[in-house]
């Protein structure tokens, strides 16, 4: 089994098997995020506390790269500062951009690390980083 297998099989068990996935009826911010080019609509519900996400789940329909870049984003959420998922953002959106990682922050990226072969597919990138710029309005709201 090659390493792209492996980022393969994790990807498609995000796509099949969403972590946080559902609503969140006491949320205290929700948010829309969506891409027109691929159709990709979530909506992440977030309970926070200080600076800590303490919850977060996801709703939407979305295409397999967004919604396990979305499973992957709000399993690591759950427990972090807005400062970790920050610094997460920045590092994914350079592994997307193509840009050279650290083992530092191959480390960070737990299983967004599969998302690595999506830089690959340019008009794709957008569908990984919906969340992401889902999560940078929300936290941009909650500062």
């Amino acid at each position: 089994m090659s390493i792209s297998d492996i980022f393969s099989t994790v990807l498609l068990d995000h796509y099949h098997h969403p972590r946080q996935h559902g609503e969140m009826e006491d949320a205290d911010i929700s948010m829309d995020g969506a891409n027109p080019l691929c159709g990709d609509e979530i909506q992440l519900h977030v309970k926070a506390e200080g600076n800590e996400v303490k919850d977060i789940s996801f709703t939407g329909t979305s295409c397999a790269i967004c919604t396990a870049s979305t499973s992957m984003f709000c399993e690591k959420a759950v427990g972090s500062s807005f400062e970790d998922l920050d610094k997460l953002r920045e590092t994914v959106h350079d592994m997307l951009h193509g840009d050279d990682l650290t083992k530092e922050d191959r480390y960070r990226l737990g299983d967004a690390l599969a998302l690595e072969g999506v830089s690959k597919l340019p008009v794709r990138v957008k569908c990984a980083l919906l969340v992401y710029e889902t999560w940078a309005l929300i936290a941009e709201k909650l500062k």
